[in-house]
Order: structure tokens, then C-alpha cells, then sequence
């Protein structure tokens, strides 16, 4: 893609022309085409100068070979090759090279040659690197130390509220199964649920697994198995191009705790049907840690959706969420008028662990 300035500089050389040529038309090198992006160019520098647009065109190869039928010079060191400090355009054989310095084709720039590019374009005939062979160069940039980067594989987990109502998880539900038609065949993607425990599905057998780990009432958030025990991950994240259909299933199956589940644990409230357990914090940070422990960074980047229907109030990372000027905590909270703390200790150090681990993490809350 050729920025506004390079496409401008190119239409300034061929500002004569006032209609496209025939892309079919064979040009000076018989491999090329050039080809205008609209169907008429202004007819003169005046014209192009005030129309403010930036005008360009685009050569398109429509052959395996260059213009002498030689296949393309391969290398590996594309990192060396010097870019133009204004237009940002590679280094090639059509540029004008000078013993310290290069002028850009495309924006006309001067751009400095470093001793070491400067010992790199020393012309000797025999010696000279592939940018300088021919113009129909493929040249490879390494990745970190030198090596290729490995393509890293996407993964997805979302983490679903279970003290929510049906409401809730059916929106949710929509969002994940829309989500799940735009995510590449080689996606991982996994499910994990949350309330006075934390579950683990497994979609890859003929039904749906889960695996619950408990979260402890108290407040320093260990739990007593962590989740690479009670379930692998080779279980936990399925290939969406294979699975794509039984995590749908999966995600139609999630329902909402049951009544006898809502525990009273966290602040003693004494109605069961308006108490619901999210032990959101613990569940975040089991989870934070369970895609941080696998060798290598295989799960670098990693992106977490995580939906909650209100305050995290179990566990450790559960927030104050009484009335304010109302300390009772045997009181139900109205949740129009709580007392939120800006931040927590427990939160500000998960986002440095997550952040660490170079994972990403997307929260959406929905109140009633």
C-alpha cells in the first residue's frame, strides 16, 4: 500500500494520462501492469495539485518471473535492508545509490547509508545482495534471536456468571455464539463458569464435561485444586474449526445456579433468592495462572471475555457493595446506590500478573 505522498509523487509522473491504460497492454518490461485506482487521472500537475486527493496507482505483477524471466532472488535478511525515512518505501534496484546515501524513487527523500548498509551496496558485481540483483526480490524478516516467529496460535476463553438470571445468560449466550462464527478454524477457545465455584468444560467427547473446583469463602483466594489438575488443557481448549458445533451445544446447556446452590457464605444475608454468589476474583486469577504456567508462550495474548451481572461479593476479590450510610449486611443492597472501591489491592496485582503474561481481558457487566 503506498502512502498519500508516494502515490502523489507517482501520479506526477504520469499526470499526461487522462484515462486508465489497458491493464492487458504489455508495458516496458513485459511482466508489469499499471493500473490507475480511478478511472481518470487529472490532466495536469495544476489539476492534481489542487484536488487535495491522494491519487495513486498500483503495479500489479502478472508474471512468475521479472522482466529478463529470472524467478524471484530469495534471502533472509529483509531486516537489513534500509527504509526511507520519509515515504518508509524499501531500498531496490531503482533507486539512486550514492557511496553514503540513496535517493527515494517514489518521494525523491536522500537518505543516509550507515558504514554497515554503506559495505552492503559497495558494488563489486559478484558479491551483491539479492535487492541489488534484481527488482523481483522475496526476502524474509526474522523473527526474535534471529529465528522465524512462529505463528502463535489465538485463544479465546469466556468466563460466564452463573448467579445471573436467565435473561442474562441468554444474552450472553447470543454474544458468544455470534463471536464463535467470526473466530478462524484454528482458534482455541474454551469455557469456564463461575459462582461459589469455578467450572471447567470439556467439549471434545460426545457430551459436554465439567469439572467444578470450589472456591473457599476466605479471603486469601487459594484454592485447594488448581485447575491444570482438575482439568488439562488439552481438554479445556478445543480447536473451533473441530468443535465448533459441540462448544455451541455446550453454551446452550449453561444455566443458572439453582436456588439450594446460592450460598449465604460471603455476607450472611438471609434471603436466598436475592443473594448470588460471584466469586468473580478468584475465578479470574485461577484462570490467569492456568494459561500462564504452560511451557514456552504458547497462550501469549490470550484473551479472556469475562461477563459478570454484578459486584464480585464471594471470596477473595469481593468488593463492598452495602448501601451507603447502611453498614447492615443482613440488609439487601439496592444496587443503584452502592459503595464501590475505585480499585482493590486484590485487582491492581492481577492486572500486573496478566499483564506479565501478556494475556488480554475483556469485561462486560450487565445489571439489572
Amino acid at each position: 500500500t503506498l502512502s498519500s505522498r508516494a502515490s502523489v509523487s507517482l501520479v506526477t509522473d504520469l499526470s499526461h494520462v487522462t484515462t486508465p491504460p489497458d491493464p492487458h497492454s504489455k508495458l516496458r518490461g513485459a511482466a508489469m501492469a499499471v493500473r490507475p485506482s480511478l478511472a481518470y487521472f487529472p490532466s495536469d500537475n495544476a489539476l492534481l495539485d489542487s484536488s487535495g486527493l491522494p491519487w495513486g496507482v498500483a503495479v500489479t505483477p502478472f508474471s512468475s518471473t521479472d522482466e529478463r524471466g529470472s524467478f524471484p532472488v530469495t534471502g533472509d535478511e529483509g531486516d537489513l535492508i534500509p527504509r526511507c525515512t520519509s515515504c518508509f518505501a524499501y531500498f531496490s534496484t531503482l533507486c539512486s545509490l550514492h557511496r553514503w546515501s540513496w535517493t527515494c524513487p517514489i518521494c525523491s527523500e536522500d537518505n543516509d547509508l550507515s558504514a554497515d548498509a554503506a559495505a552492503r551496496y559497495a558494488r563489486d558485481g559478484s558479491h551483491d545482495p539479492p535487492e541489488l540483483r534484481s527488482a523481483f526480490v522475496d526476502l524474509l524478516l526474522p523473527g526474535e534471536e534471529g529465528e522465524a516467529a512462529a505463528a502463535t496460535t489465538p485463544v479465546y476463553v469466556a468466563a460466564i456468571d452463573l448467579s445471573s438470571s436467565e435473561e442474562f445468560l441468554e444474552l450472553v449466550k447470543s454474544a458468544l455464539l455470534a463471536a464463535l462464527e467470526a473466530l478462524s478454524p484454528g482458534s482455541l477457545f474454551g469455557i469456564l463458569t463461575f459462582s461459589s465455584k469455578i467450572g471447567l468444560y470439556d467439549v471434545q467427547g460426545p457430551i459436554p464435561i465439567v469439572k467444578n473446583v470450589f472456591i473457599p469463602p476466605d479471603s486469601d483466594g487459594t484454592l485447594h485444586v488448581d485447575l491444570k489438575d482438575a482439568m488439562p488443557f488439552c481438554s479445556f481448549l478445543a480447536p473451533v474449526g473441530t468443535f465448533k458445533d459441540r462448544i455451541a451445544e455446550a453454551l446452550e446447556t449453561i444455566k443458572p445456579i439453582a436456588s439450594w446452590e446460592r450460598a449465604t457464605t460471603a455476607s450472611q444475608v438471609q434471603d436466598h433468592a436475592l443473594h448470588h454468589t460471584r466469586g468473580f476474583g478468584v475465578a479470574i486469577d485461577a484462570l490467569v495462572n492456568y494459561l500462564s504456567v504452560e511451557n514456552g508462550t504458547t497462550f501469549e495474548l490470550a484473551r479472556i471475555f469475562a461477563f459478570l451481572s454484578g459486584p464480585p461479593n464471594y471470596g477473595a476479590g469481593q468488593l463492598d457493595a452495602r448501601s451507603k450510610g447502611d453498614h447492615n449486611t443482613g440488609k439487601v443492597v439496592d444496587s443503584n446506590n452502592t459503595l464501590l472501591p475505585e480499585e482493590t489491592s486484590f485487582y491492581k496485582n492481577l492486572v500486573h500478573v496478566w499483564t506479565f503474561s501478556r494475556l488480554q481481558m475483556n469485561t462486560l457487566i450487565l445489571l439489572p
